[in-house]
């Protein structure tokens, strides 16, 4: 035997020497009485716990880690858009609002942990209706909703136009077929008294709407105020509209006849004779810059005894509704609301008084005219204004010929058109 055969043959020697020593070390402990018996194993209960431990905390960590991801995820959810706005009714609050914009992606459970974590950022959350536009998240539709941020719903009008007359209001109001046609609004054009108390008197201690225009009358003639009234479609009645329109004109007319010019005390006597006088300043001049001298014009009259000739009221006598020239047996025969043959103001407006108009007469131009006639045909020319009785035939001429000069004007054109 060799050396490198015998080194081999050491080396072998030695490592059956060691399976043989690590074989009476295992047969020792296990007939020692001191070990227990799960160690003889080499494995025991601490152990398994360390190992139940360690997997606890790696599934409650990765638990928690995705409950954490969940709730940054509703911190960023986008709410899918609505065709309608969302309205936040009465009884609402956040709970109730979170689960119904985001029930149907997280859990219960998850949303009302995130109610909780964010209760105190939305304290108070106001009924209304809210854009919900696909763009907003979640925080973001909620603050609108804490910050009272309601879309403006564009709703229909109705426009009431100054010098309108009751019974062209009535026939607009019927014509809406998106209107609530109610019983009540006959009734009140049908009887007007009544409905001007109910109105405007909400409490026995409480006229002062209804003395703002002079009290309570038997027609709603200029008593309703010429604006553009909103309404919602299939909902809003007639006569609230009505009502509205009552109430907008008392409440103007009280904040406004208190500052009145009290120079117009001598002829003017109560509120309802200023919206007497502010019809007839409405029919005479669509400009509104120089109403205020027609009503100077009118009020001087008035202090003169002088009849006010308006042909505006005349024709409202032959019918509310009149239209066209009149005939010069309309203009002699005598009717409550004919100027030229009875003195002083008509018993009722003519129509209803724009807001211009009625200040015209609260605060009239300081004039010495007694007289008006028109510059022309065209409305837009305005009035020519005259102190004494021969300036205004003067002025009558004057429009007399630019009336001719437009005849003649339209004459020759309609005969070029001819041949042509």
């Amino acid at each position: 035997m060799n050396e490198q055969e015998q080194r081999a043959a050491m080396l072998k020697a030695r490592e059956q020497a060691k399976r043989e020593y690590q074989k009476l070390k295992e047969q020792e402990r296990a007939n020692s009485p001191h070990i227990p018996k799960a160690h003889k194993k080499g494995k025991g209960f601490l152990f398994y716990f360390v190992c139940f431990i360690l997997v606890s905390v790696m599934v409650l960590g990765s638990g928690a880690f995705w409950g954490y991801r969940q709730l940054e995820a509703i911190n960023t959810m986008v709410i899918p858009a609505q065709e309608e706005p969302f309205e936040l009714k009465d009884g609402a609050n956040l709970n109730t609002v979170v689960r119904e914009l985001a029930g149907h992606q997280y859990h219960e459970i998850l949303l009302n942990i995130w109610v909780k974590l964010h209760r105190f950022e939305y304290p108070v959350i106001q009924k209304g209706p809210y854009l919900i536009d696909g763009v907003k998240t979640l925080p973001q539709i909620l603050t609108d909703m804490a910050q009272g941020n309601i879309v403006k719903i564009k709703l229909p009008t109705i426009p009431l136009i100054e010098g309108m007359t009751v019974s062209m209001i009535e026939r607009r109001l019927n014509a809406r077929a998106d209107l609530v046609q109610d019983i009540a609004m006959h009734k009140a054009f049908a009887n007007p008294n009544a409905f001007i108390k109910q109105t405007l008197v909400k409490k026995a201690e409480d006229e002062s709407l209804l003395q703002a225009i002079g009290g309570s009358h038997n027609t709603l003639e200029g008593l309703l105020m010429p604006a553009t009234y909103e309404y919602e479609p299939g909902k809003t009645k007639t006569i609230d509209l009505l009502s509205q329109a009552l109430v907008k004109m008392a409440t103007y007319m009280r904040d406004s006849y208190i500052d009145r010019d009290q120079s117009i005390d001598d002829v003017i006597v109560d509120p309802y004779q200023v919206l007497i006088l502010a019809s007839l300043v409405e029919r005479e001049s669509s400009l509104k810059s120089e109403r205020a001298l027609i009503a100077g014009v009118f009020l001087n009259r008035l202090r003169k005894n002088m009849r006010l000739q308006t042909d505006p009221a005349v024709m409202y006598g032959v019918s509310p509704d009149f239209k066209g020239p009149l005939r010069m047996s309309q203009l002699r025969k005598d009717t409550p609301y004919n100027t030229y043959t009875r003195e002083g103001l008509p018993p009722t407006p003519i129509a209803m008084p724009s807001v211009e108009s009625i200040d015209a007469v609260l605060h009239p131009a300081q004039t010495k005219a007694i007289y008006f006639v028109a510059k022309g045909p065209d409305p837009q020319q305005g009035h020519i204004f005259s102190n004494t009785l021969q300036e205004h035939n003067n002025a009558v001429k004057i429009y007399r010929k630019a009336v001719r000069d437009y005849k003649n004007a339209l004459l020759e054109q309609e005969s070029m058109d001819n041949h042509k």
